[in-house]
């Protein structure tokens, strides 16, 4: 992806920390002593990098329970001081840096700049880990991921109204913060990616709001896909609002036995918003 040095730069960064002496049998202490990966925590060929993937791979086999399992111990020296706390925090930035890409990519949509969003990401990410508010008694990585969310969204919301502060009689984009309440809950959904699902639901609010769907629970899926890049098309003005509508309109299931049109004319005006969106999605490629 174009403009993401500063996940380039992490992972650069996190190849020198598993590079260092004693960091592998550090982090493996700690969770031994949290009884995780005792069957690894005295296996001195084990590397930092590899402790993480197998951490990882077991996330992946077992689930959620299981990252916040081993990420709380973490977290609890992650808001001390002294290397200790440096390494544990940038262990757990490291595990959840394909979740702030993600985020990067939802939230610089319509903004411009990648690297400045994940920038921002990042350092909302830190920001947490550092300060995660451990008498949260479940859901750490989803807490993680909410909490990131929410204090991004509120820097960017700030620095979108002190450019339209200074812009005098141009016209500027609102931004739409993604999450709005200051509580975070202790019981996030059960399945997915639990940022995603925060955006999901105000999408689909954006979405219904702006016309392109008929209530805010449709937005899902492949037609949230679309969804989300008319929704982009119309902010950056790549698209019509009236447009977006139409188009809306036309792809929606049924669409065509409602249009009162001949199979002819209904081809060409499903030609013609296909050559449209294609235009704009490669608009919005660059943009990420």
């Amino acid at each position: 992806m174009t403009g993401s040095r500063v996940f380039e730069s992490l992972n650069a960064e996190w190849a020198l920390v598993c590079a260092q002496a004693g960091h592998a049998a550090t982090v493996l202490g700690w969770l031994h002593q949290a009884d995780i990966l005792t069957d690894h925590a005295h296996d001195q060929e084990q590397g930092l990098g590899e402790v993480l993937e197998e951490l990882e791979r077991r996330d992946r086999a077992r689930g959620r329970a299981h990252s916040d399992r081993w990420l709380r111990p973490l977290l609890e020296r992650a808001g001390g001081e002294g290397v200790g706390a440096q390494l544990a925090a940038r262990v757990v930035l490291q595990a959840m840096l394909p979740g702030a890409v993600r985020l990067t990519q939802r939230l610089c949509a319509g903004r411009g700049d990648f690297d400045e969003t994940g920038h921002v990401v990042v350092a909302s990410l830190y920001q947490v880990v550092r300060r995660f508010p451990l008498w949260r008694s479940s859901g750490a990585a989803a807490n993680l991921q909410l909490e990131t969310l929410h204090l991004a969204s509120r820097e960017l919301r700030a620095d979108t109204e002190s450019t339209s502060a200074g812009a005098g009689a141009a016209v500027v984009v609102s931004w739409h913060p993604v999450l709005e309440s200051d509580v975070v809950t202790d019981e996030p959904a059960a399945t997915g990616d639990p940022a995603d699902a925060v955006w999901e639901t105000d999408r689909g609010k954006q979405a219904a709001a702006a016309g392109l769907v008929q209530d805010d629970k449709t937005a899902t899926g492949a037609r949230g896909e679309l969804v989300e890049l008319l929704l982009w098309a119309v902010a950056a003005g790549q698209l019509p609002a009236e447009r977006a509508r139409v188009i809306a309109t036309e792809t929606r299931p049924g669409a065509q036995e409602h249009a009162g049109v001949s199979a002819v004319a209904w081809r060409k005006r499903r030609s013609r918003a296909v050559r449209q969106l294609r235009a704009v999605a490669a608009q919005w490629v660059q943009a990420a």
